[in-house]
């Protein structure tokens, strides 16, 4: 086996592992998009006051960390293919950013579930 046939296998698990974290958040928002509007179309929305709102944006944020940490587990392993110091940079600055992203979102999760 040849590099070029390692490097095609390592670009084709980064584009699965990729493709299942976005996967996860669109599945994830779709999943809160309905549990709001049946929480509103039943009027339980106004009669459960924000606890409801609350489960749902927990539910929301978990599942965006869950896909993000996906996503950045897809940037960690392309770095394995980047040819240049300037990928790495950038694919470096990606991770921070969805690492700080992905902190807020928890710190937030932690949060909304004290209060409930």
């Amino acid at each position: 086996m040849d590099w070029q046939n390692i490097h095609s296998i390592i670009v084709f698990i980064q584009h699965c592992v990729s493709t299942i974290g976005v996967l996860i958040i669109i599945t994830g928002v779709l999943f809160c998009l309905c549990q709001y509007l049946y929480y509103v179309f039943s009027g339980r929305l106004a009669s459960a006051g924000g606890a409801s709102i609350n489960a749902i944006r927990l539910n929301l944020g978990r599942v965006l960390i869950l896909g993000l940490e996906f996503i950045v587990a897809a940037d960690l392993i392309g770095s394995t293919t980047t040819p240049d110091y300037y990928a790495v940079g950038l694919l470096a600055i990606i991770v921070i950013v969805r690492t700080v992203l992905t902190f807020s979102i928890n710190k937030e999760i932690l949060s909304l579930s004290k209060e409930s």
